[in-house]
């Protein structure tokens, strides 16, 4: 988020390095407006996610009775940019259904959560794998079950060399 703050031409910005999950392990002081539930949080490796895409997309990712297999949320903070670089131009090439929007736009907001399937395993998706544990936390108390992260985020299915698109707004360079 400091890079794409840094982007707009901010410049009294600081990055911590190691992000709120180091800050937290280190034991320095949070404070939060909610609470979140305490939920058990899953990751799977690149190589796993890709396995259950080759097999979800040969049926359109729905399963016999057109229920979804699978479901990947993106999330990264680049999603709201109109001008993208590097790894942020791409999202995972899949036929099935991805989300895209930002970790904050899922507060409050009943029809983004209701867009994502009861059905099927929800794979969230951030830049390192870092952030996904309080989308997961969050998205437990709404009743959305089956969510699991995608260990080292975005940057590992890119350097596996698995297949990507270029996303909606990305600029042509």
């Amino acid at each position: 988020m400091a890079v794409a703050i840094k982007a707009k031409g901010f410049t009294n910005i600081k990055i911590y390095n190691g992000g709120l999950k180091d800050w937290i392990q280190s034991g320095n002081p949070t404070e939060s407006i909610e609470t979140l539930p305490e939920a058990t949080v899953q990751f799977i490796d690149v190589n796993q996610l890709r396995m259950l895409l080759s097999e979800a997309d040969k049926t359109n990712c729905m399963d016999k009775n057109g229920k979804p297999l699978l479901t990947l949320i993106d999330f990264r903070s680049s999603n709201s940019d109109s001008i993208k670089k590097g790894a942020d131009k791409y999202r995972i090439a899949t036929k099935c259904h991805t989300i895209s929007a930002l970790l904050d736009e899922f507060i409050d907001n009943n029809s983004l959560i209701e867009s994502i399937p009861l059905e099927g395993l929800t794979i969230s998706i951030s830049e390192t794998g870092n952030r996904d544990t309080f989308l997961i936390r969050y998205l437990s108390k709404c009743c959305r079950p089956d969510i699991r992260g995608l260990k080292y985020g975005m940057r590992s299915w890119i350097k596996a060399g698995y297949p990507v698109e270029k996303t909606a707004h990305s600029d042509t360079n």
